[in-house]
């Protein structure tokens, strides 16, 4: 008969301080390239510009 032995778990010693790891799941849900978001991100700088060389605050 196999003896039956508990598997002993390691406990991190941060967690042996107080202190506690929560994992949260992360889930990618929109995933973007960097080059689109560069792309994106000087046409709203361009664009903001030109509003507000048409558009001058009184």
């Amino acid at each position: 008969m196999p003896s039956k032995k508990k598997k002993r778990e390691t406990v991190p010693m941060s967690s042996m301080a107080g202190l506690i790891r929560y994992y949260e799941e992360e889930k990618e849900v929109v995933k973007v390239s960097p080059k689109v978001l560069l792309v994106c991100s000087v046409v709203l700088v361009a664009a903001v510009i030109v509003v507000t060389k048409l558009l001058p605050v009184p």
